[in-house]
């Protein structure tokens, strides 16, 4: 019987980091018979990294949705059956299965039983962030990314935008077990530094919960998931308040990334931090006894913290006026400058077909003067 390991997140746990690693050495995982599997599922979006996808897809199309997301998982199915019959091992990662398998009671069950008629066995793989990190994170990736959110962190706070997130991370675990088993539930706390296995990483602790070696053989990319410091997070969250920026596609979203990451390069931008110590500490107070259960019962430490990092007592983000104008103009140039790569590639795409379209006449020509000679 195959084990299928799912990698479900969560979310700002370097999931996508993890997956790219993961397609790009393919050949070594199947030297000690693993596969992370390519699945060709014919739906839009899809993203082929993220090739646990299926499990949580919902259709764009409101007209015969659940037929349509039934199809599609019964396709996912059939393709992993044939791989279960090659390798022992399969890893499929979907860091949205955190949250949404939540929306259906019947999620947990219905995956453990379609792996089941395929002759699998079901393991998953959960990676824990400190909450107050990771609810921080989260606000900076929505403004970084998603042109339709322009509330302030304490505007989300208080509204509760991220609660689809479970944070009591003890609860969510219990709810899996109740399914799956407390033996098949793999808990990893996300701490930078802290990472087991024979090279302290990301990758390295991943393969020692799974049961791989790390070799020489594999190739490891180096990639970084930057998020937006200093006024660059108050500056893409104007852009996304502007009326109409929200109905179109977020042409901005890069330019303003590349401005931040240029002068946290440089060093000149400060490592954000959203709340006031006192804040974040009434913050993760709310969640300390669930983190213990979890330390206790999952990781099996007795009287050590699932978080080891202390709480820093850092300064909370401001906006730096004396550095608005510097700012905004390093954003402007970006966008130009991206804009006229476009405008000059456009323009040699023109003279292309230009070329293309003085040369097929004469080829017309050709062809026809060889043909009335015979």
């Amino acid at each position: 019987m195959a084990t299928v390991y799912i990698c479900i997140g969560t979310p700002k746990t370097g999931t996508t980091v993890l997956q790219t690693f993961l397609r790009e050495n393919e050949e070594e995982l199947a030297r000690q018979g693993y596969c992370y599997p390519l699945l060709e599922l014919g739906i839009m979006p899809y993203y082929d990294d993220r090739n646990g996808q299926f499990l949580v897809y919902e259709s764009p199309c409101k007209e015969g949705r659940a037929k349509r997301e039934e199809k599609v998982r019964n396709m996912a199915y059939m393709q992993l059956q044939d791989y279960a019959e090659k390798y022992q091992n399969i890893i499929l990662s979907e860091e949205q299965i955190w949250y949404r398998s939540r929306y259906d009671k019947h999620f947990w069950q219905n995956v453990q039983d379609r792996f089941q008629k395929i002759g699998c066995e079901v393991k998953v793989v959960v990676y824990l962030r400190r909450q107050d990190l990771l609810i921080q994170s989260l606000w900076n990736q929505s403004i970084k990314m998603f042109r339709k959110n322009k509330m302030t962190f304490k505007d989300c706070m208080e509204k509760n935008y991220f609660g689809y997130h479970p944070l009591d991370y003890y609860e969510s675990l219990k709810y899996i077990e109740e399914f799956l088993g407390k033996e098949n539930i793999i808990v990893r706390p996300y701490e930078r530094g802290r990472f087991e296995g024979e090279e302290h990483t990301l990758f390295s602790d991943f393969f020692q919960s799974v049961g791989l070696v790390m070799t020489d053989g594999f190739h490891k990319t180096i990639s970084m998931n930057y998020g937006l410091e200093g006024n660059f997070i108050e500056i893409k969250r104007w852009i996304n308040s502007m009326p109409g920026y929200s109905q179109i596609r977020d042409f901005l979203s890069r330019p303003v990334l590349n401005a931040s990451m240029h002068f946290t390069e440089l060093g000149e931008n400060e490592k954000p931090n959203m709340f006031s110590y006192e804040e974040q500490k009434a913050f993760l107070a709310r969640f300390e006894e669930s983190n213990q259960k979890v330390a206790q019962e999952y990781l099996g430490r007795k009287e050590e913290p699932l978080f080891y990092d202390d709480v820093r007592e850092a300064p909370e983000w401001t906006f730096r006026e004396d550095r608005m104008f510097r700012d905004i103009i390093a954003v402007m140039t970006e966008a130009l400058s991206a804009q006229e790569e476009q405008i000059a590639e456009l323009k040699n795409q023109l003279k292309r077909l230009e070329r293309e379209q003085n040369i097929l006449p004469l080829q017309i020509y050709r062809k026809m003067r060889g043909f009335l000679k015979h």
